[in-house]
């Protein structure tokens, strides 16, 4: 018996200390557990980067709509408000669309709807590394990123997003049904967001409760409906249905400009280069901007045709973005054609101001626009812009 006790007594000291360590894994995993699910219910950190989407002319819209656009009460657009294929906008009054433009089944909103698309496919084919569906957005302290829903987002309560003081961190939410707020939820930007950059893809439609205060650009495939007293520090873009609105405050937002900026570059051409004496030509010049924001013009771009060529009267187009502000930026007469500084140039993108020129005398027609002339809040060109046009 003292033999077998020796034998057994280690092992049994052995299986308990086994079973000790045992246990306090256990506990150790749980208590991890816990924490993680606290830090799921405060703050999350995306793996991947969300990425700033290719903004197309949808970004002069506060509010933008494919079948009809209604309001009740007292609602404020600070922005354009647009509606394409629809035609149908009621309740302007009482409401206001001030400073703004109102475009009804016309070519800017067509254009509106068509970059809509583009923006709402890229932000929906952006990788998700944080699923947050079936979790409540009230509560949560989010870094920059991409979070996703596999079917419907809720927020009740306070979403903070936090970026950590870059002003250019951007979040994308993709959900794929529905958003829904509660009444009175909204979401904080600290530590340097802007609003300009955070971004809800959202599956079908989107509703925001009573007097929520919610930041970001709403793109729904379907409808947005905004209920009484709620207010958007952002866009509601909706695709293919309605915006509905009551009593509410939309405000396209106004956002810092990233220190580091490149130049925007500008281009002329004339086409064809040459034309018989009272032929005509089409002048073109091309802004681009490289900056995943856009490019506002900061003094009017006056291109001075040499003398002898002019302006077909009522040709003079343009793919650029009008601005809330816009009181038509053409600057056209028979010898000069331009923009004023309401104009901006599209984020990551290009936009063209294009005349029908004629002369009535042969001869070479050089039109220069010099570097510097093109100012924007990115900075002016460094190159100059020429184009030469012979006329036989």
């Amino acid at each position: 018996m003292h033999r077998s006790g020796s034998f057994f007594e280690p092992l049994m000291w052995s299986m308990a200390l086994l079973l000790a360590a045992f246990v306090a894994g256990c506990g150790s995993h749980n208590t991890e557990q816990n924490q993680n699910t606290r830090q799921n219910n405060s703050s999350s950190t995306a793996t991947a980067a969300a990425t700033m989407p290719r903004f197309g002319t949808e970004q002069s819209f506060a509010v933008l709509a494919g079948s009809t656009v209604t309001n009740t009460g007292p609602s404020v657009v600070t922005g354009n408000l647009g509606l394409s294929p629809g035609s149908a906008i009621t309740g302007f009054p009482p409401g206001m669309v001030a400073p703004g433009v109102i475009h009804a089944a016309d070519a800017v909103a067509l254009q509106a709807q068509t970059d809509t698309t583009e923006t709402y496919n890229d932000l929906a084919s952006q990788a998700c590394p944080s699923d947050l569906t079936s979790q409540d957005l009230g509560g949560k302290t989010l870094v920059p990123g991409v979070y996703c829903f596999s079917s419907s987002a809720q927020l009740t309560g306070a979403l903070t997003l936090d970026a950590g003081g870059d002003p250019s961190a951007v979040w994308v939410f993709q959900t794929g049904t529905t958003l829904t707020t509660g009444s009175t939820s909204s979401v904080l930007l600290i530590n340097g967001g802007q609003p300009c950059n955070v971004f809800w893809q959202i599956g079908s439609s989107a509703t925001l409760g009573t007097d929520t205060s919610f930041v970001g650009n709403i793109l729904a495939l379907t409808s947005i409906t905004l209920t009484t007293g709620a207010k958007i520090s952002g866009r509601a873009l909706a695709r293919n249905g309605a915006v509905t609105m009551d009593s509410n405050l939309v405000t396209m937002p106004v956002c810092e400009i990233p220190v580091t900026s490149s130049r925007p570059t500008m281009t002329k051409t004339f086409s064809p280069a040459t034309i018989h004496a009272g032929g005509s030509s089409t002048l073109t010049i091309t802004f681009s901007n490289t900056n995943d924001t856009p490019a506002n013009l900061t003094g009017p771009l006056i291109d001075t045709l040499p003398s002898g060529l002019v302006v077909v009267a009522g040709s003079v187009r343009t793919t650029c973005i009008e601005t809330p502000f816009l009181k038509g930026w053409f600057i056209v007469d028979t010898s000069r054609v331009g923009v004023t500084a309401e104009g901006l140039i599209p984020a990551n993108g290009s936009c063209t101001v294009t005349a029908t020129v004629t002369a009535s005398a042969a001869g070479t027609y050089l039109n220069s626009l010099p570097a510097g002339a093109l100012q924007t809040d990115h900075g002016s060109n460094a190159a100059p812009a020429t184009a030469t046009l012979t006329v036989i």
